[in-house]
């Protein structure tokens, strides 16, 4: 029998027997895995247990997982463990079903059809600050979370389906409350015992399944057509004349639903903490506002004419990127610079590492958005900002996220001014996404922003 000689491995935290760095990444997510990159380099080794874990610091190295060698690679077993609540949709799926998808959905979110939803995005912003009054303290990441879903409810089923939408809020809730408990629990009960927790989380997500197979029952029985995403998706025809089945809808649907509103709704609330501890970008957002509304209510049109609101998200989603990390799992043997990676390892690709070397951010902790002026972004390498993730993988939606948070934050701001109740701690909770461990708590102090109309 031929001896094989052990391979050699990058250096690492150590851990404890049987768990390794379990217990000190959760303690402290996103600060051990800043520390780790900093004090260890371009790969880190994590000892999850069992299992080895890579942590990636090099932007090469990245692209190569999410762009050149991303055929070595499947999504991270944290990702495919939400096949129970998402099914087989763009985020969990495989191979060539998932290629097949891919190219079925991506007509929906060309830019001649993202403009059509910017009156949706504005007017449900309206709606939204109708509630608000000058004065009060609101849970603005709950407003937020709302709001978000709302619009892209009514993008998705072209409707106003208010009455349904606690229904779809809640599940969407569990879904990530019950993923959180599965990443930050060693040892966790199958998802089919009866446990209180699993029994709430499955009737929650039946409730969600039985509003959206009525919509999609109701779309195919109806002989008007519609400009919403389900239509469309309904419509969508493979090469041999084949249609998307209603389980199949409802996974792209449910998935939509929960990337597209969770993300855009994170990226604002951060930006909102930001721009009330920065009150000189707030007032230069409230100077752009100005000279480029003159009052009226933000459009599709303006997003490109909006340049410092856009730097403003970008900046803040450098920051604290609503996705902060991402798992791979290598399929075939790859060598990531001087390592070789087996079947079985897992990559650990981390925004909130990568969006804050200082190799490529000056004072990387310092929320700067004139950073992104004259291209910045077009100078970075690859590998580097990610935010909406990269390759093949990377986020469908990020046109559509990207419009949504440029109108939504020059609506609200255009009217309102929001300022931290300092109460309130503000405390970071990574699970899939990057929340605010308790609320943001925040006080609406209304304003007119005004402006000298052109002279006749």
């Amino acid at each position: 029998m031929q001896f094989q000689p052990s391979r050699r491995l990058p250096p690492g935290p150590k851990g404890i027997p049987l768990f390794g760095v379990l217990f000190d990444y959760n303690q402290d997510p996103t600060g051990f895995s800043l520390r780790c990159a900093q004090e260890f380099g371009d790969i880190t080794l994590l000892p999850f247990g069992p299992l080895k874990v890579y942590l990636l610091a090099n932007p090469e190295h990245v692209s190569e997982v999410l762009n050149h060698k991303s055929h070595c690679f499947i999504k991270g077993v944290s990702i495919q463990s939400l096949k129970s609540s998402l099914g087989e949709g763009l985020l969990t799926s495989e191979g060539n079903f998932w290629k097949r998808q891919r190219r079925l959905t991506q007509p929906a979110f060309h830019r001649e059809r993202l403009a059509g939803y910017g009156d949706i995005m504005t007017a449900a912003a309206e709606t939204t600050m109708r509630q608000w009054q000058d004065g009060e303290i609101r849970d603005i990441h709950a407003d937020m979370m709302q709001l978000t879903l709302l619009i892209v409810a009514q993008s998705l089923f072209g409707t106003d389906i208010a009455d349904k939408t606690p229904i779809i809020e809640s599940a969407l809730d569990a879904v990530l409350v019950h993923f959180s408990n599965q990443l930050n629990t060693f040892f966790l009960l199958p998802e089919w015992v009866p446990t209180p927790d699993n029994i709430q989380f499955w009737q929650k997500l039946h409730q969600m399944d039985e509003v959206i197979y009525d919509i999609i029952r109701q779309r195919r029985l109806a002989k008007e057509a519609k400009s919403d995403l389900l239509t469309m998706l309904l419509q969508l025809e493979t090469e041999d004349g084949d249609h998307m089945s209603d389980r199949e809808i409802r996974d792209e649907v449910v998935t939509l639903m929960m990337a597209g509103h969770e993300t855009t709704a994170l990226a604002l609330t951060w930006t909102w903490m930001l721009l009330a501890q920065h009150s000189e970008v707030e007032e230069k957002l409230c100077e752009e506002i100005k000279t480029v509304l003159q009052g009226r209510s933000p459009t599709a049109a303006d997003v490109s004419q909006l340049t410092y609101a856009n730097w403003v998200l970008k900046e803040s989603m450098r920051l604290y990127p609503p996705a902060w990390g991402t798992s791979r799992q290598v399929i075939e043997t790859i060598k990531l610079g001087d390592y070789t990676l087996e079947p079985g390892d897992t990559v650990f690709v981390n925004q909130w590492v990568m969006h804050r070397d200082p190799r490529f951010f000056e004072r990387p902790e310092q929320f700067q958005p004139e950073r992104w002026a004259d291209g910045f972004e077009q100078r970075l390498p690859k590998g580097v900002y990610f935010p909406f993730g990269d390759g093949p993988r990377g986020c469908i939606g990020k046109g559509f996220a990207m419009m949504e948070s440029v109108l939504l934050l020059v609506a609200i701001a255009q009217k309102f001014r929001l300022t931290l109740d300092h109460q309130h701690p503000i405390e970071l909770q990574p699970s899939i996404t990057l929340r605010p461990k308790f609320c943001m708590k925040m006080c609406l102090q209304k304003r007119e922003i005004k402006f000298e109309r052109p002279s006749t």
